[in-house]
């Protein structure tokens, strides 16, 4: 194999190596100061003493990503530098992996490398990789998962389906995929009789990632009293579930998720090649890739589904990313099954540069956007550091100034510089100064008028679409 298109693999681990190089100074961001800084502080600090991690800390989540984060820091030192590069490794194996299962659906090493670069370019996958994030933990794994399965590797499915529970609650809802898709290649690809003793005899790979997850969940209730979340937790509202109306609702965002950032080019290619294709029964039964490709997807969007369904605010785009992997292995698939020629390059081409242009997608500052799910935020990071150096220019005391999420709390959470301070949550009517960029969604609409109308700007930095202001009472 790596006799093979060796330049292409050499040309895609550089990216991944370039890219983490690029971004090595990059502050935490978004949800990773606390999926990330924050639980790696507590084991840092502490000294791995506690297992669990205190409620104003703690998800519901099983915390090791944190001590896997504070371990690259007892080792190499706490350095923004050294937290990027605790990624890395997740980064170039989701690039390989992807390239094997690339060759494994297409049956081709010419047209496998194109998995990987399809996903390089998505800007949810590529966004979560550049930060910080157990997402780019969760997604190797599963790919990890989905090729110890058509590989029949069994050790590396038990690891990834063990990882998986260990980095998320969403994790262990994407082992319940893996546990149907080694199900069916039971069934179809060894062709065994479909009854309990297959049920059982692909259960046991995941059993080790079952008990994993029963005593966590056990020793988490026994320890703190809830699982996921409590009446009084920062994220309880998002847990809220909805009405009739708000589930409606939910769909249209559903809708909107699928779509955003690009992703439209995909889903538009995907249902002009499925009904170009005429797939039937049959179809499934000659070509057992193609049954498998459509149990991924369809598993994904029924187990992931429910909980973004029916909640008020668990619709960020990194939930989708195993929908969005589904639908893009899918989609090339049937490109390269059921079209030939130049024109497979052709339209291959269109979606790429067409997912990459969702990176370009921003929203009048009214509307919420996903700000991890797009590398449209990497200039905040830039304008965010001089932004800091004015208001230290200007002397101004970070308790006068507030601000929303992601900028309310303890410097050190971010830029890894031991700094306790940091700005409060913004109040109109007692703060003198007000911090706005238009990577924040909770600033409400009536706040933004405000600020607009009532308030001068003290500084204010723009790039590529980025806007940050420094916003003074008159």
């Amino acid at each position: 194999m790596w006799k093979k298109n060796r330049i292409l693999w050499y040309l895609l681990f550089a990216f991944v190596i370039a890219a983490q190089f690029f971004i090595k100074d990059y502050i935490f961001f978004w949800d990773t100061i606390q999926l990330a800084s924050k639980h790696a502080h507590w084991y840092y600090e502490n000294n791995f003493r506690h297992l669990l991690l205190p409620t104003e800390f703690d998800s519901g989540h099983p915390p090791v990503f944190g001590m896997y984060l504070a371990l690259w820091w007892k080792c190499l030192g706490q350095s923004l530098i050294v937290s990027h590069l605790s990624i890395l490794p997740f980064s170039l194996l989701s690039v390989f992996l992807l390239k094997r299962l690339g060759d494994f659906f297409f049956r081709s090493e010419k047209l496998g490398v194109l998995l990987p670069l399809l996903l390089l370019l998505d800007p949810t996958f590529a966004a979560q990789n550049v930060l910080i994030s157990p997402d780019a933990v969760l997604m190797c794994a599963f790919f990890a998962g989905i090729f110890a399965i058509v590989k029949e590797k069994s050790g590396l499915l038990l690891i990834a389906a063990l990882v998986l529970a260990m980095i998320s609650l969403r994790g262990m809802m994407v082992v319940l995929i893996l546990y149907f898709l080694k199900i069916y290649y039971y069934y179809q690809f060894k062709k065994q009789t479909f009854q309990f003793k297959l049920l059982w005899r692909a259960s046991i790979f995941f059993i080790p990632a079952g008990l994993f997850a029963l005593v966590f969940l056990a020793f988490h209730y026994q320890q703190m009293g809830w699982i996921a979340y409590h009446a009084t937790s920062p994220w309880a509202a998002s847990f809220e579930k909805v009405n009739a109306i708000g589930l409606v609702k939910n769909i249209g965002i559903y809708a909107w998720r699928m779509l955003d950032f690009g992703r439209v080019f995909v889903m538009l290619a995907l249902l002009l090649l499925w009904l170009k294709a005429k797939i039937s029964l049959n179809a499934l039964e000659q070509d057992n890739r193609l049954g498998f490709l459509l149990v991924l997807l369809i598993a994904s969007v029924l187990l992931l589904s429910p909980s973004l369904l029916l909640h008020k605010h668990l619709s960020a785009h990194r939930y989708f990313l195993p929908i969005y992997f589904a639908s893009s292995l899918l989609c090339l698939f049937l490109l390269f099954q059921f079209l030939q020629g130049s024109r497979r390059y052709v339209i291959y081409g269109l979606i790429c540069l067409g997912l990459w242009s969702g990176n370009l997608w921003i929203y009048p500052p009214k509307i919420a956007q996903g700000w991890d799910a797009t590398l449209a935020h990497l200039p905040y990071y830039d304008l965010s550091a001089e932004m800091m150096q004015l208001i230290a220019a200007r002397q101004i005391p970070f308790s006068e100034i507030g601000s929303v999420f992601p900028e309310v709390g303890a410097r050190k959470y971010r830029n890894l510089n031991r700094v306790e301070d940091g700005f409060e949550r913004a109040d109109l009517d007692r703060h003198n100064y007000i911090f706005y960029a238009n990577i924040m969604n909770d600033f409400s609409d009536e706040d933004l008028e405000s600020l607009e109308k009532e308030w001068e700007i003290a500084e204010e930095l723009k790039s590529k679409g980025i806007l940050l202001r420094l916003y003074r009472k008159h």
